[in-house]
């Protein structure tokens, strides 16, 4: 076409936010975005050398862009707020913004200044950049120039570079003084848009998956460290799959730790989804209620488990099969067993009873010990509790 259609003009959304965590979701941050407008794309520049190449293969391309406020102060900031953005842009199948297929793209706009009550210096954007390592090292590397021109007393315009990564440089491409050197204009022969009522309601009935949210209730809620929310967020599906877990009341925490651990290394290893495993959901669910209810041991757990991952039998057989089952417990005889265990170990009988209370897990191991390991540890706990009152 020669030029680009943009939405600059009338864009759709204005004055909004986009909140995401910092180190390691302790620090919380808010970038406000300016406004999001929709574009076409006119085509690829490629520099080789000299030249400067066009493929006009994408020209007429539909795209969203989404310019911020310059909130910025760390190139970490800057990352993070990508993930969260690609993040929602994911959860919602709205496209799947791979970086290095082109899918989602960033220019990134660098001024510096000595203080904050100081006006921001001379911009310059910085282009083709396609992953989050290559966004830092450019941020870094314009800084660093800028820093040096002003220290020499020297100054530039505002303008717009292009990086090249590997030579750890950037090389100007043109000036951009002006809003008006970017060549926008409204496109004269763009028909009317008619939107019916019933497709009004069902945009504005539509909620937004907010990543930042999940990420949140599983800090606070759920209390889960960083790995258990790294490993969540960076797999749709497999969040998914564990939020519909948490839905049917099982236990975040149990249901995480399996997930995450030996069922995603398993995937890893396949090179298969969450949604291949060999084995039903309701398999899995039977080992969460088991580890749930802590009917077996947590050693025993891990070897039904490795058993689930290499045959994907029926859980209840497993166990079964490998004698794990807990015994029918005699009430009387496990309360002869555990006062025995108390009379071998009176000082630590004095430590629980003067709190500390984790002792109760020593007595618990000494319990199934003499119980050759089939009495029920949920069982076993309860009773020493009771015993120790």
């Amino acid at each position: 076409m020669g030029y680009q259609i943009t939405q600059l003009y009338q864009p759709t959304n204005v004055k909004g936010q986009v909140r995401f965590f910092l180190e390691n979701f302790t620090q919380e941050k808010i970038i406000h975005i300016q406004d999001a407008h929709m574009e076409c794309d006119t085509g690829k520049m490629i520099h080789d050398g000299w030249q400067a190449l066009i493929d006009f293969n994408r020209a007429g391309t539909p795209l969203v862009e989404i310019v911020t406020n310059p909130d910025f102060s760390t190139p970490e900031e800057v990352t993070e707020f990508l993930k969260e953005l690609q993040r929602i842009v994911r959860y919602n199948n709205i496209a799947d913004a791979d970086m290095e297929k082109w899918q989602m793209r960033v220019d990134v706009n660098i001024s510096v200044r000595k203080k904050t009550s100081d006006p921001l210096g001379t911009r310059a954007e910085i282009k083709n950049i396609n992953s989050f390592g290559a966004i830092r090292r450019a941020i870094d590397h314009e800084y660093t120039r800028q820093i040096e021109l002003y220290e020499k007393g020297e100054s530039f315009t505002q303008e717009t570079r292009w990086r090249d990564d590997a030579k750890g440089s950037s090389y100007p491409m043109r000036s951009k003084e002006k809003a008006l050197d970017y060549r926008y204009f409204p496109e004269p022969d763009m028909p009317p848009l008619v939107i019916s009522d019933e497709t009004m309601k069902r945009l504005n009935d539509q909620t937004l998956e907010i990543p930042h949210e999940v990420i949140k209730k599983m800090k606070e809620e759920y209390g889960f460290n960083k790995e258990y929310i790294n490993a969540l967020i960076g797999d749709k599906e497999m969040l998914d799959y564990f939020l519909a877990l948490v839905e049917e009341k099982f236990d975040p925490k149990i249901s995480a730790k399996w997930l995450v651990g030996p069922i995603a290394a398993w995937m890893k290893e396949n090179f298969k989804p969450v949604s291949q495993l060999p084995a039903t959901s309701d398999q899995f669910k039977e080992f969460l209620k088991i580890a749930q209810e802590w009917k077996i041991m947590e050693s025993q757990m891990k070897i039904v488990m490795d058993e689930m991952l290499r045959w994907w039998g029926d859980c209840m057989e497993i166990v079964e099969r490998l004698w794990f089952k807990g015994a029918e417990t005699n009430e009387s005889e496990l309360k002869w067993i555990i006062q025995s265990v108390f009379a071998e170990n009176p000082a630590i009988v004095a430590q629980y009873k003067w709190g500390k209370t984790t002792t109760l897990w020593f007595f618990v191991g000494q319990v199934m010990k003499k119980t050759w390991g089939k009495m029920n540890p949920k069982v076993v706990g309860e009773m020493i509790e009771k015993l120790l009152k």
